[in-house]
């Protein structure tokens, strides 16, 4: 999917969220609130729908540094990139089940088909669709592919092998940036909710 077309997407589910909880909360806010109960029957039905773009608006943001920083992709549409050593790059295109390696900014697929990946020292190591596996060198370029298992695990020696699929990859890389820019969201939005509550409620 395209990124225009994902934005659009969720767009259009986080509005219909926003209505929804929003209704949810009239009731509530109509039986357990006595004093400036219309003002805060409105609040409560716009509470959500402001938690939600506030969130997602600072996300974006944070998405936008973190792929800036890591030299990665977005995260959004249907293009993945993940930086590798000496200017090569992980790459995949509609699903990342299926991966290539090749320079940075150039087109020329390296290995492609994989589905299997561990950086080891200066090596990538892997496994592709067909099922064998390779050895790719990020300091001089060369490749072994089509390797057996018998004959990839001698090359690899007393070396540990943990190859995880191209998706844990992409999520390993990133993970604790998203993990800590999505509690930085998260506060900011719960305080821009609490300001906003407390301003609407002065008079």
């Amino acid at each position: 999917m395209g990124m225009l077309f994902v934005l659009i997407f969720w767009a259009i589910v986080f509005v219909v969220l926003s209505l929804i909880l929003g209704l949810i909360t009239l009731p509530f806010s109509y039986f357990l609130c006595k004093r400036q109960r219309k003002r805060k029957m409105v609040l409560s039905f716009l509470t959500p729908g402001i938690f939600i773009g506030i969130y997602t608006a600072s996300s974006l943001v944070c998405m936008i540094i973190i792929a800036i920083i890591l030299g990665s992709d977005i995260g959004i549409g249907d293009g993945w990139a993940m930086p590798l050593k000496n200017g090569y790059e992980l790459t995949s295109v509609d699903t990342p089940e299926y991966a290539n390696i090749n320079r940075r900014n150039d087109p020329e697929c390296l290995i492609d088909g994989i589905t299997h990946i561990q950086v080891v020292g200066d090596s990538v190591i892997g496994k592709g669709a067909n099922g064998n596996y390779f050895i790719f060198n990020l300091k001089n370029g060369d490749k072994e592919d089509n390797l057996n298992y018998q004959n990839f695990t001698t090359k690899m020696k007393s070396r540990s092998i943990t190859l995880v699929n191209n998706n844990t990859y992409y999520w390993e890389q990133r993970k604790v940036p998203y993990i800590i820019a999505g509690i930085f969201c998260l506060l900011i939005t719960i305080l821009a909710i609490k300001t906003l509550w407390r301003i609407a409620l002065i008079y």
